[in-house]
């Protein structure tokens, strides 16, 4: 291998002397073309330019085509993921070199240690009449087509949505409030199709508000993500929030196992919302149009409740953002979202019209705090890896 690699440099080393009585237009076809994709404000970056660009000028100064691309553009995005499709890689390094439009290079690390021999090796190719690999866009393979782009969109599939929104679903600051007003609905003795009208009215305005909510905070995340300066902060602070919440969810699903007290769990909605909650419902059913209550009270309770469920909800929608979804797929994926989210409700609502009582309701919900808890934290470290992937 060493012997193979010093007869390379030998030839390269003769050749370069021949190289030098080549005609002008010689000398500018056989610059050997490097694409340095990077964001700007990237640590790795800003290494690579410090250290690997410096060296690269005092070495072969005068034989090659540096095409600086900052993926924030979206044809140098595109042209990114084309190369990235090319060398069937799904890496997400914030920095990569491309040398010759063959040698697919990312990371720090790997540049540093496969950059600098790739480049000998295309001006060999050059020097021995072998023809260069041609690039993307001269190659006529469709940088501006939005079917590379949609593949890569593609990776943030609909199971992770629902994986996230199922558990958002059972947790207990969300089945709580349901339980509280379907308790309400038994205590009034109406009939079982009101019971129904009523409850769904709830479930529909939980659906509608919490969507809002989330094209809200879509809107306001894609602001502030646009900042390459604030780009960093969110998402570092969101790394340090999901181990946070990760840890918490597996102290609380401890400590409520081993005492079964409410006042146990750390990541729960605050007594003073907690009160607020069980007012409006309380209030709301005291009158008799009881679909109009249903309504009041859903959108009131899941703005209430947004406290708590939003420790998932949040980390859901960065997560779309920062997989570079579109409005339109962002939209179904919230959609989906929202109605897997309501669907343990709903069979919550189910049981109480055909008959379960309150307190079967409250031993359900209280044996479902443990389960949703470890899920909670199992879900919060799988975000965590994700994010720190994406980063």
């Amino acid at each position: 291998m060493i012997t193979k690699r010093i007869l390379w440099l030998m030839l390269f080393l003769i050749a370069l002397p021949l190289w030098g009585q080549t005609g002008p237009s010689d000398v500018a076809s056989a610059r050997v073309v490097i694409e340095f994709f990077f964001e700007v404000g990237c640590d790795s970056c800003a290494e690579v330019r410090g250290t690997v660009l410096p060296e690269l000028e005092q070495r072969f100064s005068g034989y090659f085509d540096l095409r600086e691309r900052d993926i924030g553009i979206q044809s140098n995005y595109l042209a990114l993921v084309h190369y990235q499709e090319a060398a069937h890689v799904k890496d997400n390094e914030p920095v990569c070199m491309v040398v010759d439009g063959r040698d697919y290079l990312p990371g720090v690390d790997r540049i540093k240690k496969q950059f600098f021999p790739a480049l000998d090796q295309a001006l060999i190719r050059y020097q021995t009449g072998a023809s260069p690999a041609p690039l993307p866009a001269e190659a006529g393979t469709g940088l501006t087509d939005v079917s590379l782009l949609q593949r890569r969109i593609d990776r943030f599939t609909i199971l992770g949505v629902i994986s996230a929104a199922a558990v958002d679903s059972i947790n207990p600051c969300a089945i709580s409030a349901l339980v509280f007003f379907m308790s309400f609905l038994s205590a009034a003795r109406i009939g079982v199709p009101r019971m129904w009208l009523s409850g769904l009215a709830f479930l529909a305005a939980c659906f509608v508000t919490y969507l809002g909510i989330g094209f809200g905070l879509l809107k306001v995340l894609g602001f502030l993500t646009a900042f390459h300066a604030l780009k960093g902060v969110i998402d570092g602070g969101l790394i340090l929030m999901l181990l946070g919440f990760a840890c918490f969810s597996f102290r609380d699903a401890l400590k409520y196992h081993r005492t079964g007290l409410a006042s146990d769990v750390t990541l729960k909605l605050p007594m003073k919302i907690q009160s607020m909650i069980h007012q409006v419902i309380k209030s709301g059913l005291q009158n008799h149009h009881l679909i109009l209550g249903g309504l009041g009270i859903g959108v009131v309770v899941t703005v209430l409740e947004s406290v708590c469920t939003g420790q998932v909800y949040v980390p859901a929608l960065v997560m779309m953002l920062k997989g570079g979804h579109s409005i339109l797929r962002c939209t179904v994926y919230l959609l989906v979202y929202n109605a897997v989210f309501v669907m343990p409700l709903l069979i919550v609502l189910g049981l109480t019209c055909a008959g379960m009582k309150t307190p079967a309701l409250v031993a359900w919900s209280r044996r479902n705090v443990v389960t949703s808890k470890i899920m909670l934290g199992l879900l919060f470290m799988g975000m965590t890896a994700l994010m720190v992937l994406l980063h």
